[in-house]
């Protein structure tokens, strides 16, 4: 077993541990998820807390400590982004994605993709104005990358081709339904055909075109609760973040 190990990783999360210790949560492309006690940073003459702070991208070597949780030895930002923190929109929005990226990482095992795209995320809440549209890009994206993709272009039922017009949308069958079958299917909600356009495009879109075409106000509301409410059939809860969100 490795005693030492160094990568560049997102904090998605702290908890405090004892007098002056925490637990760091890591996001990282190689190891997934990695989870570290960092000792007596809470303490005010700690030179590692300022690093240690969720929202930051760092780069940290942890050592095997006698038992078996690792340590943090050495850590180091790389990116910081004060823009986000000094919205609360941003911030609360930003620790949506975050606590998303964790529940649907795994410990130790590998995920590029999810990672690059939870890095790219933080990057543009911090300069977009209008952060909507980047969430809701990460939203549709993580289920590609985590292997929970919806089916947008035909029945899930029936599989036929999905016709220009309002539709339904089934959490438990991973996608759309038909009219037709939408309306004898327990558990399916409706989906309006704007929005399941722009669920289409966002998921099959790299970014920039993606956030070329923007959101559409009028479908805001209606889009956010069918990704969240997705989001929390496959998690069996609501995000804390979200739930937070929702009160202010």
């Amino acid at each position: 077993m490795e005693r030492s190990v160094h990568f560049r990783a997102i904090v998605v999360r702290h908890t405090n541990y004892e007098e002056a210790d925490r637990f760091i949560t890591f996001l990282t492309p190689f190891q997934g998820r990695v989870s570290a006690l960092a000792k007596g940073v809470r303490k005010l003459s700690s030179r590692k807390a300022g690093h240690l702070q969720p929202f930051t991208y760092v780069d940290v070597q942890l050592s095997k400590g006698r038992g078996a949780s690792w340590l943090v030895t050495q850590v180091s930002t790389i990116e910081a982004y004060p823009d986000i923190l000094a919205s609360l929109d941003k911030t609360v929005r930003t620790s949506c994605v975050l606590e998303l990226a964790d529940r649907f990482s795994l410990e130790g095992v590998e995920n590029v993709q999810l990672f690059q795209l939870t890095l790219d995320t933080l990057r543009r809440i911090a300069v977009f104005e209008d952060i909507f549209p980047v969430q809701r890009y990460f939203d549709l994206q993580l289920l590609n990358v985590t292997g929970y993709r919806p089916q947008l272009f035909e029945c899930v039922r029936c599989h036929k081709k999905i016709q220009p017009e309002d539709q339904y949308l089934h959490y438990g069958m991973g996608g759309v339904l038909c009219p037709d079958c939408g309306e004898i299917t327990a558990g399916a909600r409706k989906i309006s055909m704007n929005t399941l356009k722009y669920f289409r495009y966002y998921q099959t879109r790299p970014f920039a075109q993606a956030a070329a075409a923007g959101w559409p106000q009028g479908i805001r509301m209606e889009s956010e609760n069918l990704l969240t409410g997705y989001q929390s059939y496959l998690l069996e809860r609501k995000t804390n973040s979200q739930q937070f969100l929702e009160k202010i």
